[in-house]
């Protein structure tokens, strides 16, 4: 199920719940606001979507940072194997061989580590990318659901002025 289907499941249409077989309601039933047979209101789904947005912009923020994380220790650990390397060029000019081999052995490990630490950076990367581009398709889905809600809230009060009108022009006509 993909991330739009998740949250385009609240708003599928659904028969409302409370109605009588003559189409009506019971008295005191009203749909205007209310959540009725697990349906949202608009409101209560733009806020759900917004929620969404925040969570993935967490995530988002999360494995960026964590990438980071993993730059700052590479270059830490690229630092220590140049510092060690310079070590070990010393010990061999003073004429310390086994000083020297161990220090080269040190950084074939560290460079190990190195490697790994790239490629944990590499994959975070690729992960942020995959999740930034999501990012940007989620806003975009919030966005037209905003404005088809806000073209449907316009459209329920045109109806609302409407009924009005008539009802006036109607208690006009009766005397």
């Amino acid at each position: 199920m993909s991330v739009f289907d998740r949250l385009s499941a609240p708003f599928r249409r659904r028969p409302p719940a409370g109605r009588e077989a003559s189409g009506r309601q019971p008295a005191g039933a009203s749909d205007a606001g209310a959540s009725t047979g697990g349906q949202l209101t608009v409101g209560a789904a733009q806020l759900k979507q917004l929620a969404a947005l925040a969570q993935m912009r967490r995530g988002v923020a999360d494995v960026s940072v964590s990438r980071q994380r993993l730059d700052l220790q590479a270059v830490d650990l690229k630092s220590a194997m140049d510092s060690l390397e310079a070590q070990a060029a010393a010990a061999a000019a003073g004429g310390d061989a086994a000083a020297a081999r161990s220090a080269r052995g040190r950084i074939s490990v560290m460079a190990e580590q190195h490697g790994d630490l790239v490629s944990q950076r590499d994959a975070l990367a690729e992960q942020e990318a995959m999740l930034t581009a999501e990012l940007s398709q989620l806003q975009a889905r919030v966005s037209g659901f905003n404005v088809t809600a806000e073209t449907l809230k316009a459209a329920q009060a045109a109806a609302g002025a409407r009924h009005n009108i008539a009802k006036s022009l109607k208690d006009l006509q009766d005397p």
